[in-house]
């Protein structure tokens, strides 16, 4: 029997978005040619400047954070040194009406 004819198929490059022939030769010669090495080149610099780029991000958002917290915490530090203040003055005014007495005889019963 005769065999069917299948085609060879083409190989893409990533790097240059292209398609090549699917021999060894073909894709040897691509690899080493100078618009395949500047793709690659050019890729590899893309990353790495999307790796700085992401870092900076990560770095300003842990600092943000931190300065948050410091917030809250300077807030919180104020809102019980006011409460404090208010609970000491509540404890003398409850000490000073401790003296009188709550109920009144106007209130019939």
């Amino acid at each position: 029997m005769t065999e069917y004819w299948v085609s060879q198929g083409n190989k893409w490059c990533d790097f240059c978005k292209i398609f090549l022939s699917n021999n060894p030769s073909s894709i040897r010669n691509h690899e080493l040619g100078q618009r395949h090495k500047d793709s690659v080149a050019q890729r590899l610099t893309t990353m790495r400047q999307e790796k700085v780029a992401k870092e900076k991000a990560v770095n300003e958002a842990a600092r943000a954070l931190e300065q948050i917290e410091a917030k809250a915490k300077r807030s919180y530090q104020k809102d019980v040194a006011t409460l404090k203040e208010a609970g000491d003055a509540r404890a003398l005014d409850i000490l000073g009406d401790s003296k009188e007495s709550k109920y009144t005889d106007s209130v019939p019963f």
